[in-house]
């Protein structure tokens, strides 16, 4: 990406992990003042490189014991629909939102107190979405595995995704 050097990476990777990493102690790590990171972290939120902060919650904290992977299917997928699914990032419940390719064109995940509370956000978005939202698949999470980045422990090349077998 324009305007981000090898060290800009470095940084990123480290957040990534380590969210709530002092500056002093991330400069530590790449080698720079922590004002030097400072002015680093401000142009990487600039750029759009960090979108933001947030904590990894357990939902059932937040009274959520349910989550569900919903995939949307559209008679018609355009742009006329990103006004509803800018509406729909912003609920709270909502997790994660994509739009794919497959035959489902919107992949999202949902996080609600019980069955009930599912069905009534599934009928919330036949009521959004209208007669343009032809079938909602929801499959049920039983339990979650991973819910945030791990560190890699090995140096990854460009271009390469998965560590080398030894």
């Amino acid at each position: 990406m324009p305007g981000v050097d090898e060290k800009d990476r470095e940084i990123l990777r480290i957040l990534r992990g380590e969210g709530r990493i002092t500056l002093t102690e991330l400069g530590k790590r790449v080698n720079l003042s922590p004002a030097s990171v400072k002015n680093r972290l401000e142009k990487l939120e600039r750029l759009g490189a960090i979108k933001g902060y947030s904590a990894v919650v357990d939902h059932a904290f937040l009274d959520e014991f349910v989550s569900a992977i919903l995939e949307l299917y559209f008679k018609e997928f355009d742009d006329s629909l990103r006004p509803y699914l800018s509406r729909l990032s912003t609920m709270e419940n909502v997790e994660f939102l994509y739009v794919r390719t497959g035959e489902s064109q919107v992949l999202m995940k949902v996080n609600v107190a019980d069955t009930d509370e599912l069905r009534r956000f599934i009928e919330r978005l036949k009521a959004i979405f209208g007669v343009n939202l032809t079938f909602v698949e929801a499959t049920l999470v039983l339990e979650e595995l991973k819910n945030c980045w791990v560190p890699f422990t090995g140096e990854r090349r460009k271009g390469e995704n998965f560590p080398a077998r030894r």
